[in-house]
């Protein structure tokens, strides 16, 4: 029995780690360019001459709207250093179903760290570990783990992988790729569709391959859905639908307590659906924890290929 809870948890360990990885590679892809919308024109003269509004004004103002949404969506972003939690897990992907419980630990701008246990025993099984500098997976289980830079992993270099991306993700945030800040002056990047009563309002971006779509309460500008897709002849298409719920007291701000992340790829060479689910236990926001991983020397490091392949037979 042992043996099979083993396997099931290091496939949650590698499987977790592609969902992951997906996600960030969908999200940065495309991030060197910057798409600036210049500010529409000052009209000198808002009304025509039998007093209503001219078309121009009302562009003005509709613009100053969609401008006006967007800020209060950004400005949900809560204020903390750092956000912990005890976590209940679930993935599935394909026959697999698994609930372990585990840890979640977020510094900003700093690091997001995933910790997932054995069932029964709660001594940890694996953890992903993404900083600045650099990404570790760690499998526990087997002693194994992957550590580096962005620049070295092919399959995240090559899909020009952002921290910042996945950050913006965990900590229920609006980005704009490879702006590692979300400051007033790259609001008028996004595009915004409007709609009246208790239905989301939209906050786009379209970039090359790529479209983003967050989907934000339009009383409180909290951000409830994000989808993003990728979509290229050489590389596959990926779709990714985080959704979140359970919002709760954070200082001053709402953050929410259950987050699930849905990925559809054929970017493997098996396509993949993973789905994860992660409800939080108890937030808190301190300090006080080493926010990067030591390994023995008992731990062996493979290669991505490696993981891959494990990945591809899961």
């Amino acid at each position: 029995m042992m043996k099979k809870t083993s396997i099931s948890m290091g496939a949650a360990v590698w499987m977790l780690a592609i969902c992951a990885a997906g996600y960030m590679a969908v999200v940065s892809c495309g991030s060197k360019k910057a798409v600036v919308k210049d500010e529409p024109a000052v009209v000198a003269q808002s009304q025509t001459t039998d007093g209503s509004v001219s078309k121009q004004e009302q562009e003005r103002l509709l613009q100053l709207q969609h401008m006006q949404f967007v800020k209060k969506v950004a400005d949900n972003a809560v204020y903390n250093k750092c956000i912990t939690s005890k976590i209940d897990f679930n993935l599935k992907s394909g026959s697999k179903d698994i609930t372990v419980s585990g840890k979640l630990q977020m510094r900003r701008d700093d690091v997001i760290r995933i910790q997932l246990n054995v069932p029964i025993l709660g001594m940890e099984a694996g953890r992903l570990e993404f900083t600045k500098d650099y990404v570790m997976i760690v499998d526990r289980i087997h002693t194994e783990y992957i550590q580096g830079d962005y620049n070295k992993i092919d399959f995240l270099k090559n899909n020009g992988l952002d921290f910042y991306a996945l950050q913006a993700l965990f900590w229920n945030q609006l980005f704009l790729p490879g702006n590692p800040k979300m400051g007033d002056a790259e609001l008028k990047n996004f595009d915004v569709t409007l709609n009246n009563g208790n239905v989301n309002s939209v906050v786009a971006l379209h970039r090359d391959r790529m479209n983003y779509e967050w989907q934000a309460d339009n009383k409180t500008g909290q951000i409830r859905q994000v989808d993003v897709a990728y979509t290229s002849n050489s590389h596959g298409n990926t779709k990714v639908k985080c959704t979140y719920d359970d919002f709760t007291a954070l200082g001053v701000k709402q953050f929410p307590t259950d987050f699930t992340l849905d990925m559809n790829t054929s970017a493997t060479k098996k396509p993949q659906q993973i789905k994860v689910n992660i409800r939080m236990r108890g937030l808190n926001t301190d300090e006080k924890w080493d926010a990067r991983t030591t390994l023995s020397k008992k731990y062996k490091e493979v290669s991505v290929d490696d993981v891959l392949k494990k990945l591809m037979n899961l």
